[in-house]
């Protein structure tokens, strides 16, 4: 996974620019409270697009992200390094090793990061480490395609993604005998040259499973969404986005 988005970093934001209504959904689920700080871990945060639009409204976010090209990346675009935002390398399985518990007013799981965990064990046990991190009653914000469309009616893949500089080209290959796909992309230059292809595994997780994941691990009032406007989802969407609030209480 790492070398697919260091391949990738060089086109990364003109293929996945950021979303205003991105950031106004944000805003909505975790407004600023006047006089205090809102805390913000933003988990595989990628070129920190969303990260230092946050920091720029007020909010004080920590990025992560697996890939140290995406960290450069994303510290090269803060404006204001330590201030109110940094970016580090970590696994988000280890998040709780480095951070204090209860001590967040939002975790961010965005842009398909999740499914590249390899198993439904692995999305249990971050998600018990997102529980042990949120103050009670906070929000944690994921979002990732919704597999359930792919699955049942055999997407080959999903839409090209075309600028004025590249075209992003994504299909999946089912995995014969397991409970996974492998996403194989290309891009290619405006001139039709390919830049870079390569194949990654995901594990397509469906809505069912992480609800009774997050269930399972402490969750409650799980709501979904098919957009970042904030479309109840119909299981129509390309798209899946969840909002779930902890219940962690330290001991």
């Amino acid at each position: 996974m790492n070398q697919f988005y260091e391949d990738l970093l060089e086109y990364y934001d003109d293929i996945f620019p950021l979303e205003q209504e991105r950031i106004d959904f944000i805003q909505r689920i975790v407004p600023l409270q006047s006089g205090q700080v809102q805390k913000i871990l933003d988990v595989g945060c990628a070129t920190g697009t969303t990260a230092v639009a946050l920091i720029k409204k007020g909010y004080f976010v920590t990025g992560i992200d697996l890939n140290p090209a995406m960290i450069q990346s994303a510290n090269r675009r803060n404006p204001e390094p330590k201030t109110n935002g940094r970016f580090l390398q970590m696994n988000m399985l280890e998040v709780a090793d480095y951070f204090p518990p209860a001590n967040l007013d939002a975790i961010l799981c965005l842009g398909n990061t999740l499914v590249h965990l390899k198993d439904a064990h692995e999305i249990g046990a971050f998600f018990t480490e997102v529980q042990k991190l949120l103050k009670p009653g906070s929000p944690f914000i994921f979002q990732v395609i919704n597999y359930d469309l792919v699955l049942d009616k055999k997407l080959p893949g999903l839409p090209d993604v075309v600028t004025s500089r590249c075209r992003f080209v994504r299909h999946y290959e089912p995995v014969t005998g397991e409970k996974a796909l492998l996403f194989n992309a290309a891009l290619y230059s405006s001139t039709g040259h390919i830049v870079f292809q390569d194949t990654t595994r995901l594990y397509p997780a469906r809505q069912r499973e992480l609800s009774e994941l997050l269930q399972k691990t402490g969750f409650k009032d799980i709501e979904y969404y098919s957009d970042f406007s904030g479309s109840p989802f119909d299981g129509t969407s390309l798209g899946l986005i969840g909002v779930a609030r902890s219940s962690f209480k330290d001991q």
